[in-house]
């Protein structure tokens, strides 16, 4: 018998008569025995008898040739992108399935499939910039008298109804499919949750994802999905999850737990949600709401508790403004002359948008409040620094009224057990904390003025405390052990915190390897690690200060995580499932919050008339471009297989 020929990757490197590499349309077929061309779209070809003749003899084909002199008559468009990694899509049938290639490779595409191509990228970029379909209305003829010289441009096509039709049944479902192809990949995920009206009157519910990506090395937040409801009671929510995840085959027993803000329809959400797993044989982790609206309604809490009104004050005072033009215009001559001392714009006033409240609203803000509530809108995860900032942002109120001898030494679960009404434990009047700039202007009120104030002033500070006392997680003993992840924390005297912390995730580890998780916890202690998984960039200053810029969270314990044994295994595997699935956990809702901006800017009120696979599609796109390659539509490597 003849000798069997394989296929050889050395062909690959072969050049044809036209000096061009094989490579850019040569692969091996589904058998070791057999080829395909992607320039020509065959099926598999044999070479098992001719070897590489076969090739020689395909490529010197009518057909063949025809389809490489087209790609060169429209320049050989070569798709390429940033991230060397690859996501293929099986194309068995070639149906015409949307392909995001993701590898540094070149490849050729025919000349049909570079109109396709260009399309793409546009529908891309309504679905990021936030252009309506209609404006697509006549895009193809502006191109083409801007690209005279292009035969791309000449053939674009994309009018409102085919982009409609492209963002809604192609583009935004292809992105939706690999998003929830990666959630079913993972052993847990965040549901991120929270609700507006929009400009069609219509309650949007807004669903985001918190998992670790292993693409990227770390957690990711991604946009899952927005349902459109009418009633919106708990357990109308709850259905609504449910049959969301159901649709895209996603077991509940992977959903680690709910980030969601304090109204009571949300607790009772999660309770029902708890009850639907339970049946399942897991259930939620229970962290409580989301701690920047405590804060946030800490604050508020504080200023109602006095008779200042602050809230209906700003709200008569931006409406006086608004109704008037005269007005609004002498307020900006009156706010130029004072220069950069005074806001410029009069914004509406909620009570989670400080403006200008006071001297003393702002030393409040400025000294207290600002930190944390900027600090956790980030999203990087940061949930093992929880629980400390509460702690000291607690303790900063507590110091502003009372006296040191009564907190000093004092944090977490211990500050929420102190009596600060007590009479004998308040500062005075003359030490209380309110601001070097509200205490020059004390001069000019009258004894009965002064003593009303610094009343209001100590009712403000018991009305935070007592919010905070009530509402923020300090006696949460999970939350406490999670500060175990810092780097700072690498002790193996504090191993039976990681314990506590793996017993206390639902459904994740089993008896023996939280066994195994004692052991790999002492192994890290004593690892050597390279301070440029902590230290992003060190800087001095001219005063020689110096300053440090430190790497997410996620970052250092990516690079913990890739650590092998001699023998080429991972070092710590039950270390990394836990850790993973750890630093998922929502620190606060700021993600969910800032797509009501994106909302806003897709549902506008020219745009009232979106269908909700519409606004799904056009959020899904949306995010998927935000998050890839620097957020630029034309780093998304897009084609059609045809």
């Amino acid at each position: 018998m003849p000798q069997v020929t394989k296929f050889k990757r050395a062909w690959l490197s072969r050049r044809d008569d036209n000096g061009d590499e094989l490579n850019l349309w040569l692969k091996q077929g589904s058998k070791e025995t057999t080829f395909q061309c992607t320039l020509c779209k065959t099926s598999d070809l044999d070479c098992a008898n001719q070897g590489y003749s076969a090739i020689y003899q395909h490529m010197n084909t009518k057909n063949h040739k025809a389809n490489k002199n087209s790609l060169k008559d429209n320049s050989l468009l070569a798709i390429r992108t940033l991230k060397p990694q690859t996501v293929s899509i099986a194309n068995d049938n070639n149906s015409g399935i949307l392909v995001i290639d993701n590898s540094q490779k070149s490849t050729l595409l025919p000349f049909n499939d570079q109109i396709t191509t260009a399309e793409i990228v546009w529908a891309l970029t309504v679905a990021r910039r936030g252009f309506t379909y209609n404006s697509c209305d006549g895009i193809g003829e502006v191109f083409k008298s801007m690209f005279p010289d292009s035969k791309i441009a000449q053939q674009f096509n994309m009018q409102s109804k085919k982009i409609s039709y492209v963002m809604s049944h192609g583009i935004g479902p292809y992105f939706h499919r690999e998003l929830v192809k990666k959630i079913k990949s993972r052993e847990k995920f965040v549901l991120c949750i929270d609700e507006q009206t929009n400009n069609q009157s219509k309650k949007q519910l807004d669903l985001l994802v918190k998992f670790w990506s292993n693409d990227d090395g770390l957690v990711v937040t991604r946009y899952f999905k927005s349902i459109l409801l009418g009633h919106a009671q708990a357990s109308v929510l709850q259905s609504a999850i449910c049959d969301a995840f159901k649709a895209d085959g996603i077991n509940l027993k992977r959903l680690l737990m709910l980030g969601r803000d304090n109204p009571s329809v949300n607790i009772t959400l999660e309770n029902l949600i708890d009850q639907e797993m339970k049946k399942l044989g897991s259930g939620l982790l229970f962290l409580g709401s989301c701690n920047l609206h405590v804060v946030y309604n800490g604050f508020k809490a504080g200023l109602s508790s006095t008779s200042w009104y602050v809230e209906n004050v700003c709200t008569d005072i931006y409406s006086w403004f608004k109704q008037s033009p005269a007005r609004k215009e002498d307020l900006a001559d009156v706010i130029n002359d004072f220069g950069d001392v005074v806001e410029k714009t009069l914004l509406y006033f909620t009570i989670t948008r400080w403006v200008l409240l006071g001297k003393f609203v702002l030393f409040l803000c400025e000294n207290i409040f600002d930190r944390f509530l900027t600090w956790f809108q980030q999203e990087e995860p940061l949930i093992h620094l929880l629980y400390r900032e509460l702690s000291e942002l607690f303790y900063l109120v507590l110091a502003q009224f009372l006296k040191y001898d009564f907190i000093v030494g004092k944090s977490g679960g211990d500050l929420c057990d102190i009596d600060f009404k007590l009479n004998e434990k308040q500062l005075n009047s003359k030490n209380i904390r309110i601001g070097e700039r509200t205490r020059k202007q004390l001069n000019a009120l009258t004894q009965q003025e002064r003593e009303d104030f610094f009343k209001d002033i100590r009712n403000i500070y018991h009305g935070i405390s007592k919010y905070f006392k009530l509402n923020l997680p300090l006696k949460n003993s999970f939350i406490r052990d999670l500060q175990i992840l810092h780097p700072s924390m690498k002790n193996a005297q504090d191993v039976d915190q990681i314990i506590r912390v793996a017993r206390g995730v639902p459904d994740l580890l089993i008896d023996n390897e939280i066994d195994y998780l004692r052991n790999e916890w002492l192994a890290y202690c004593i690892e050597v690690i390279d301070p440029k998984w902590i230290i992003k960039n060190k800087q001095t200053d001219s005063s020689g200060h110096e300053h440090i810029t430190y790497h997410r969270i996620d970052f250092y314990w990516n690079n913990i995580f890739e650590i092998t044994t001699t023998n080429g295994r991972p070092k710590y595997p039950v270390l990394t499932k836990l850790i993973k699935n750890i630093l998922i956990i929502s620190h606060g809702n700021a993600d969910v919050e800032r797509g009501f901006s994106i909302n806003e800017n897709i549902i506008s009120s020219n745009r009232s008339l979106l269908s909700q696979l519409s606004i799904n599609s056009l959020r899904t796109t949306y995010d998927t471009v935000k998050n890839s390659n620097g957020g630029y539509s034309h780093n998304v490597c897009a084609c059609l297989t045809i």
